[in-house]
Protein backbone atom coordinates (compact mmCIF):
# COMPACT_ATOMS: atom_id res chain seq x y z
CA UNK A 1 0.00 0.00 0.00
CA UNK A 2 1.04 3.56 -0.69
CA UNK A 3 0.88 6.30 1.52
CA UNK A 4 -2.06 8.14 2.13
CA UNK A 5 -2.50 11.70 0.50
CA UNK A 6 -0.85 14.73 2.52
CA UNK A 7 0.98 11.84 4.85
CA UNK A 8 3.59 13.76 6.53
CA UNK A 9 7.28 13.40 4.58
CA UNK A 10 9.23 13.83 8.08
CA UNK A 11 9.40 12.65 11.11
CA UNK A 12 10.25 14.19 14.70
CA UNK A 13 11.29 13.13 17.69
CA UNK A 14 10.70 15.53 20.55
CA UNK A 15 12.57 14.53 24.13
CA UNK A 16 11.73 16.13 27.10
CA UNK A 17 10.68 15.38 30.74
CA UNK A 18 8.43 17.74 31.28
CA UNK A 19 5.05 16.49 29.89
CA UNK A 20 3.74 19.97 29.30
CA UNK A 21 6.73 21.17 27.23
CA UNK A 22 6.01 17.75 24.88
CA UNK A 23 2.70 18.19 24.46
CA UNK A 24 2.92 22.25 23.27
CA UNK A 25 6.42 21.01 20.91
CA UNK A 26 3.72 18.39 19.21
CA UNK A 27 0.64 20.85 18.68
CA UNK A 28 2.93 23.64 16.95
CA UNK A 29 4.61 21.27 14.72
CA UNK A 30 2.32 18.53 13.96
CA UNK A 31 1.34 20.03 10.69
CA UNK A 32 4.65 20.24 9.64
CA UNK A 33 5.88 16.44 10.41
CA UNK A 34 5.04 13.45 12.15
CA UNK A 35 5.85 13.88 15.33
CA UNK A 36 6.93 10.88 18.28
CA UNK A 37 7.51 11.92 21.80
CA UNK A 38 9.23 10.60 24.42
CA UNK A 39 9.74 11.55 28.25
CA UNK A 40 14.01 10.69 28.62
CA UNK A 41 17.21 9.91 26.42
CA UNK A 42 16.66 6.07 26.52
CA UNK A 43 13.09 6.42 25.66
CA UNK A 44 14.31 8.24 23.03
CA UNK A 45 16.75 6.04 21.83
CA UNK A 46 14.76 3.03 21.81
CA UNK A 47 12.20 4.91 19.23
CA UNK A 48 15.10 5.95 17.00
CA UNK A 49 15.82 2.01 16.39
CA UNK A 50 12.11 1.12 15.80
CA UNK A 51 11.90 3.82 12.92
CA UNK A 52 13.55 6.18 10.21
CA UNK A 53 13.57 9.78 12.07
CA UNK A 54 15.19 12.65 10.53
CA UNK A 55 15.30 15.03 13.28
CA UNK A 56 15.21 15.42 17.11
CA UNK A 57 14.65 17.95 19.41
CA UNK A 58 15.82 17.26 22.71
CA UNK A 59 15.47 19.21 26.17
CA UNK A 60 18.88 20.14 27.44
CA UNK A 61 17.98 19.73 31.14
CA UNK A 62 16.72 16.27 32.09
CA UNK A 63 17.57 13.64 34.98
CA UNK A 64 19.90 10.82 34.03
CA UNK A 65 20.85 11.82 30.43
CA UNK A 66 21.28 15.40 29.19
CA UNK A 67 20.43 16.96 26.17
CA UNK A 68 24.04 17.09 25.40
CA UNK A 69 25.01 13.73 26.35
CA UNK A 70 22.20 12.04 24.43
CA UNK A 71 23.43 14.03 21.39
CA UNK A 72 26.55 12.22 21.70
CA UNK A 73 25.66 8.99 21.55
CA UNK A 74 23.15 10.28 19.05
CA UNK A 75 25.74 11.30 16.44
CA UNK A 76 28.16 8.40 16.90
CA UNK A 77 24.82 5.62 15.77
CA UNK A 78 22.96 8.32 13.58
CA UNK A 79 25.57 11.38 12.12
CA UNK A 80 22.16 11.90 10.03
CA UNK A 81 20.02 13.18 11.87
CA UNK A 82 19.43 16.67 12.61
CA UNK A 83 19.75 17.40 16.10
CA UNK A 84 18.04 20.22 18.11
CA UNK A 85 18.88 21.36 21.69
CA UNK A 86 15.72 22.91 23.32
CA UNK A 87 17.55 24.87 26.30
CA UNK A 88 16.92 28.31 28.68
CA UNK A 89 18.56 31.13 27.90
CA UNK A 90 20.85 31.16 30.67
CA UNK A 91 22.41 28.25 30.09
CA UNK A 92 23.50 29.14 26.07
CA UNK A 93 27.15 29.85 27.27
CA UNK A 94 27.99 26.63 29.10
CA UNK A 95 26.08 25.25 25.07
CA UNK A 96 28.67 26.76 23.02
CA UNK A 97 31.36 24.80 23.55
CA UNK A 98 29.54 21.55 23.29
CA UNK A 99 28.15 22.65 19.77
CA UNK A 100 30.87 21.18 17.44
CA UNK A 101 31.55 18.45 19.79
CA UNK A 102 27.50 17.04 19.62
CA UNK A 103 26.92 18.85 15.67
CA UNK A 104 23.60 20.77 16.56
CA UNK A 105 22.03 22.48 13.58
CA UNK A 106 20.84 24.97 16.03
CA UNK A 107 19.69 25.73 19.76
CA UNK A 108 16.12 26.84 20.24
CA UNK A 109 15.72 29.17 23.75
CA UNK A 110 12.77 28.63 26.25
CA UNK A 111 10.30 30.15 26.03
CA UNK A 112 9.73 29.81 21.79
CA UNK A 113 7.98 31.73 19.47
CA UNK A 114 5.50 29.20 17.73
CA UNK A 115 5.74 30.68 14.34
CA UNK A 116 9.59 30.96 14.37
CA UNK A 117 9.83 27.63 15.77
CA UNK A 118 7.84 25.93 12.29
CA UNK A 119 10.57 28.01 10.32
CA UNK A 120 13.45 26.61 12.43
CA UNK A 121 12.47 23.27 11.97
CA UNK A 122 11.66 23.51 8.36
CA UNK A 123 14.55 25.24 7.33
CA UNK A 124 16.04 22.07 9.86
CA UNK A 125 13.87 19.24 7.66
CA UNK A 126 15.18 20.96 4.13
CA UNK A 127 19.04 21.28 5.11
CA UNK A 128 18.17 17.37 6.32
CA UNK A 129 16.59 16.75 2.83
CA UNK A 130 19.63 18.46 1.19
CA UNK A 131 22.70 16.72 3.03
CA UNK A 132 20.65 13.21 2.20
CA UNK A 133 20.46 14.33 -1.34
CA UNK A 134 24.40 16.16 -1.52
CA UNK A 135 25.47 12.36 -0.33
CA UNK A 136 23.73 10.73 -3.17
CA UNK A 137 25.41 12.93 -5.74
CA UNK A 138 28.92 12.42 -4.23
CA UNK A 139 27.94 8.71 -4.58
CA UNK A 140 27.07 8.79 -8.06
CA UNK A 141 30.00 11.06 -8.88
CA UNK A 142 32.22 8.69 -7.82
CA UNK A 143 31.14 6.25 -10.19
CA UNK A 144 31.50 8.06 -13.41
CA UNK A 145 34.01 7.61 -15.18
CA UNK A 146 36.73 9.77 -16.74
CA UNK A 147 34.69 11.02 -19.38
CA UNK A 148 32.57 12.51 -16.76
CA UNK A 149 35.24 14.79 -15.58
CA UNK A 150 33.70 17.82 -16.27
CA UNK A 151 30.23 16.99 -15.21
CA UNK A 152 31.74 16.19 -11.85
CA UNK A 153 33.53 19.68 -11.71
CA UNK A 154 30.28 21.14 -12.48
CA UNK A 155 28.19 19.22 -9.37
CA UNK A 156 31.06 19.86 -7.08
CA UNK A 157 30.68 23.62 -7.31
CA UNK A 158 27.05 23.20 -6.69
CA UNK A 159 27.70 21.23 -3.42
CA UNK A 160 29.67 24.24 -2.30
CA UNK A 161 27.24 26.65 -3.11
CA UNK A 162 24.55 24.48 -1.17
CA UNK A 163 26.92 24.28 1.40
CA UNK A 164 27.67 27.81 1.67
CA UNK A 165 24.06 28.61 1.42
CA UNK A 166 23.39 26.60 4.31
CA UNK A 167 26.04 27.97 6.33
CA UNK A 168 25.04 31.52 5.56
CA UNK A 169 21.15 30.56 7.12
CA UNK A 170 22.84 28.68 10.17
CA UNK A 171 23.99 32.42 10.73
CA UNK A 172 21.07 34.46 10.06
CA UNK A 173 18.11 35.22 12.02
CA UNK A 174 14.94 33.84 9.82
CA UNK A 175 12.66 36.06 10.72
CA UNK A 176 14.28 40.16 9.77
CA UNK A 177 17.03 38.36 7.93
CA UNK A 178 19.91 39.76 10.11
CA UNK A 179 22.45 38.12 11.33
CA UNK A 180 22.19 36.45 14.45
CA UNK A 181 23.33 36.40 17.87
CA UNK A 182 26.22 33.92 17.23
CA UNK A 183 27.49 35.52 14.47
CA UNK A 184 27.54 39.11 16.19
CA UNK A 185 29.40 37.33 19.25
CA UNK A 186 32.30 36.45 16.68
CA UNK A 187 32.11 39.99 14.90
CA UNK A 188 32.04 41.73 18.46
CA UNK A 189 35.29 40.05 19.49
CA UNK A 190 37.11 39.93 16.33
CA UNK A 191 36.04 43.96 15.90
CA UNK A 192 37.31 45.07 19.68
CA UNK A 193 40.76 43.35 18.91
CA UNK A 194 41.25 45.60 15.71
CA UNK A 195 40.47 48.33 18.08
CA UNK A 196 42.74 47.52 20.15
CA UNK A 197 45.90 46.77 18.05
CA UNK A 198 45.00 49.89 16.17
CA UNK A 199 43.70 52.67 19.12
CA UNK A 200 40.52 53.27 17.07
CA UNK A 201 37.25 53.39 18.84
CA UNK A 202 34.32 51.63 18.71
CA UNK A 203 30.75 51.43 20.09
CA UNK A 204 28.02 49.70 20.73
CA UNK A 205 23.93 50.28 20.37
CA UNK A 206 21.36 47.58 22.15
CA UNK A 207 18.17 48.89 21.25
CA UNK A 208 14.87 47.08 22.45
CA UNK A 209 11.59 47.29 21.14
CA UNK A 210 8.77 49.28 23.71
CA UNK A 211 6.01 47.31 24.97
CA UNK A 212 6.28 44.41 22.02
CA UNK A 213 4.79 41.90 24.79
CA UNK A 214 1.37 44.22 24.86
CA UNK A 215 1.73 44.76 20.68
CA UNK A 216 1.69 40.71 20.30
CA UNK A 217 -0.89 40.60 22.57
CA UNK A 218 -3.18 43.39 21.37
CA UNK A 219 -2.88 42.62 17.71
CA UNK A 220 -1.53 39.52 17.89
CA UNK A 221 2.09 37.94 16.49
CA UNK A 222 1.85 37.99 13.31
CA UNK A 223 1.72 42.08 13.39
CA UNK A 224 4.72 41.41 16.35
CA UNK A 225 6.62 39.75 13.53
CA UNK A 226 6.07 42.39 11.16
CA UNK A 227 7.24 44.96 14.23
CA UNK A 228 10.75 43.07 13.88
CA UNK A 229 11.02 43.14 10.41
CA UNK A 230 10.03 46.80 9.70
CA UNK A 231 12.57 47.58 13.03
CA UNK A 232 15.13 45.62 10.92
CA UNK A 233 14.76 47.79 8.02
CA UNK A 234 15.14 50.62 9.24
CA UNK A 235 18.37 49.69 11.06
CA UNK A 236 19.58 48.47 7.29
CA UNK A 237 18.78 52.22 5.78
CA UNK A 238 20.05 54.22 8.29
CA UNK A 239 23.20 52.52 9.71
CA UNK A 240 26.47 52.95 7.75
CA UNK A 241 28.38 50.26 4.92
CA UNK A 242 31.08 49.65 7.80
CA UNK A 243 28.74 49.10 10.67
CA UNK A 244 27.11 46.03 11.79
CA UNK A 245 23.33 45.14 12.97
CA UNK A 246 21.88 41.44 14.19
CA UNK A 247 18.68 40.64 16.00
CA UNK A 248 20.46 38.96 19.40
CA UNK A 249 16.77 38.31 21.12
CA UNK A 250 12.64 38.07 20.70
CA UNK A 251 12.85 42.08 20.02
CA UNK A 252 16.04 43.09 20.86
CA UNK A 253 18.80 44.57 18.49
CA UNK A 254 22.74 45.32 18.34
CA UNK A 255 24.61 47.52 16.45
CA UNK A 256 28.39 47.60 15.99
CA UNK A 257 29.68 50.77 14.82
CA UNK A 258 33.16 50.45 13.84
CA UNK A 259 35.46 53.26 14.54
CA UNK A 260 32.91 55.72 16.13
CA UNK A 261 33.54 57.63 19.43
CA UNK A 262 30.55 57.49 21.61
CA UNK A 263 29.25 60.82 20.75
CA UNK A 264 28.90 59.76 17.36
CA UNK A 265 27.33 56.32 18.65
CA UNK A 266 24.56 58.32 20.48
CA UNK A 267 23.84 60.66 17.63
CA UNK A 268 23.46 57.53 15.43
CA UNK A 269 20.75 56.00 18.13
CA UNK A 270 19.08 59.43 17.87
CA UNK A 271 18.59 59.35 14.41
CA UNK A 272 17.49 55.69 14.78
CA UNK A 273 15.04 56.35 17.48
CA UNK A 274 13.54 58.98 15.37
CA UNK A 275 13.10 57.06 12.46
CA UNK A 276 11.24 54.05 14.66
CA UNK A 277 8.97 56.89 16.22
CA UNK A 278 7.58 57.93 12.93
CA UNK A 279 6.46 54.20 11.90
CA UNK A 280 3.42 52.91 12.85
CA UNK A 281 2.11 48.97 12.88
CA UNK A 282 -1.51 48.32 11.42
CA UNK A 283 -2.90 44.86 12.28
CA UNK A 284 -6.09 44.23 9.31
CA UNK A 285 -7.30 41.83 11.75
CA UNK A 286 -8.19 44.47 14.69
CA UNK A 287 -9.94 46.37 11.90
CA UNK A 288 -7.01 48.02 10.50
CA UNK A 289 -5.89 49.43 14.14
CA UNK A 290 -2.62 51.08 14.23
CA UNK A 291 -0.04 51.87 17.14
CA UNK A 292 3.01 53.90 17.01
CA UNK A 293 6.31 51.79 16.96
CA UNK A 294 9.24 53.40 19.82
CA UNK A 295 12.15 51.45 21.15
CA UNK A 296 14.98 52.22 23.80
CA UNK A 297 18.25 52.45 23.42
CA UNK A 298 21.59 51.52 25.55
CA UNK A 299 25.06 52.63 24.36
CA UNK A 300 28.19 51.90 25.42
CA UNK A 301 32.15 52.22 23.70
CA UNK A 302 35.45 51.69 23.85
CA UNK A 303 38.15 53.35 25.02
CA UNK A 304 35.05 55.86 26.54
CA UNK A 305 33.89 53.59 29.23
CA UNK A 306 37.00 51.72 30.19
CA UNK A 307 36.80 47.93 28.85
CA UNK A 308 39.22 45.95 26.74
CA UNK A 309 36.54 43.28 27.57
CA UNK A 310 33.72 42.68 24.53
CA UNK A 311 31.41 40.66 27.07
CA UNK A 312 31.84 43.46 29.58
CA UNK A 313 31.15 46.36 26.68
CA UNK A 314 27.71 44.36 25.80
CA UNK A 315 27.10 44.06 29.34
CA UNK A 316 27.20 48.23 29.43
CA UNK A 317 25.12 48.79 26.81
CA UNK A 318 22.69 46.63 28.25
CA UNK A 319 22.68 48.33 31.29
CA UNK A 320 22.39 51.37 29.29
CA UNK A 321 18.93 50.01 28.09
CA UNK A 322 17.50 48.74 31.30
CA UNK A 323 18.27 52.84 32.52
CA UNK A 324 16.42 54.14 29.21
CA UNK A 325 13.44 51.81 30.17
CA UNK A 326 13.19 52.85 33.81
CA UNK A 327 13.43 56.20 32.72
CA UNK A 328 10.41 56.12 30.86
CA UNK A 329 11.23 54.24 27.08
CA UNK A 330 11.50 55.86 23.86
CA UNK A 331 15.00 57.15 24.61
CA UNK A 332 18.73 56.67 25.00
CA UNK A 333 21.26 56.04 27.66
CA UNK A 334 24.84 55.39 27.94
Amino acid sequence: MGLPMNAPLHTILIIDDEVDNLHALERTLKNVAEVLTAESGAQGLKLIEQRPIELVICDQRMPQMTGIDFFKILKEKHPDIVRIILTGYTDIEDLISAINEVGLYRYITKPWNNHELGIVIQRALEHHDAQKQNRTLVQELKRMNESLEKTVSDRTHELKEANHKLQELSLTDDLTHLRNGRFFKEKMAEELNRSLRYKHPVSIILLDIDHFKKINDVFGHKTGDQALQKIAHILQKNIRNTDFAARIGGEEFVILLPETSKPQAQDMAERLRKAISKTMIFSREKKMKKQPLTASFGVSSYPHDKTKNAKKLLALADKALYRAKKKGRNRIEG
